[in-house]
């Protein structure tokens, strides 16, 4: 019984154009022209007789439902077959690592903990990615990525490396001269506070049981490496949110007095492509990742 399967030219330019969003990206990426793109596009949607895009006047592409539950299952079928031509290209004993993280946890966690796994795997050379902010490892040539989630994501391998926890921290030497009177003393103490956590303080008073309706910022800063900078510079109390503070804490830059980590109910996962789940560089990677976060857990 022969496979009822449309051109395979026409389902790479549909998963392009649905990946990248353009026609003339999709085009750029495949090294064919646009209007060939256009044609494969209309070729696929005449086989499935259903539309597959919206276009609008200012030349932007949607997906419809159809193009959406389309995707998904396209997706997972040319990962697959990546997979299985990556042995017959050597891929999977590249020593070439693409690992996506956001910019902070890259620049906070990551890049300190460098040394410890060019030391553990010296042949391996990492690529860090940190654009654009999300990604989607179906279709791109990032093997693992580090993603932050009050759920386990999707993927085809999938490891938490360490849930959020929330908790105020300053410089030893802030704390040294003024150690607010005990816990409660917290609601009159200097505060920095986070334009994208903005309730952050409001959860720990909570969780600490204490009214926190006086308090009031000292400064507010639009990223965690600044708030953090600022409490290690002696300006106040700043709250870290693991594992961001981690290498600061380390070095005794900072101190976490009071010993009252609030979870937030988020989490750091560290998920692995299909197309390169077989790689050894990325098994040795991942393996290694996931030991010195586990050694690290404070649980």
């Amino acid at each position: 019984m022969s496979r009822k399967i449309p051109p395979f030219a026409s389902v790479r330019a549909f998963e392009a154009v649905a990946r990248l969003g353009r026609h003339s990206d999709a085009a750029q990426e495949l090294n064919i022209t646009t209007s060939a793109i256009s044609h494969q596009i209309r070729a696929l949607e005449a086989f499935l007789g259903t539309t597959l895009f919206h276009r609008n006047a200012a030349r932007q592409l949607n997906l419809t439902d159809e193009g959406a539950a389309l995707l998904s299952g396209v997706s997972l079928a040319l990962d697959g077959l990546d997979a299985a031509f990556a042995q017959y290209t050597g891929s999977t004993g590249d020593h070439v690592v693409s690992v996506h993280r956001y910019q902070s946890l890259a620049n906070m966690w990551f890049i300190p903990k460098l040394p410890l796994l060019r030391d553990a795997l010296p042949k391996l050379r990492v690529r860090i990615v940190t654009e654009p902010e999300e990604i989607s490892l179906s279709g791109s040539d990032v093997d693992l990525a580090i993603v932050f989630a009050n759920s386990p994501p999707q993927g085809s391998r999938c490891v938490k490396l360490f849930d959020e926890l929330i908790e105020p921290v300053c410089a030893p030497e802030y704390f040294n001269t003024h150690a607010p009177l005990g816990i409660e003393g917290m609601r009159h103490e200097p505060l920095i506070h986070s334009r994208h956590h903005w309730d952050e303080w409001a959860t720990w008073f909570d969780h600490a049981n204490i009214d926190e309706s006086n308090c009031s910022p000292v400064v507010e800063m639009d990223n965690r490496s600044n708030a953090l900078q600022a409490a290690a510079n002696g300006v106040g109390w700043a709250m870290d949110r693991r594992p961001l503070g981690e290498e600061l804490r380390g070095a005794g830059k900072l101190l976490a007095p009071f010993n009252l980590a609030v979870p937030t109910g988020n989490a750091y996962y560290l998920i692995t492509s299909y197309r390169s789940e077989a790689a050894t560089s990325v098994i040795q990677f991942r393996n290694l990742l996931t030991r010195l976060t586990w050694k690290e857990s404070p649980d």
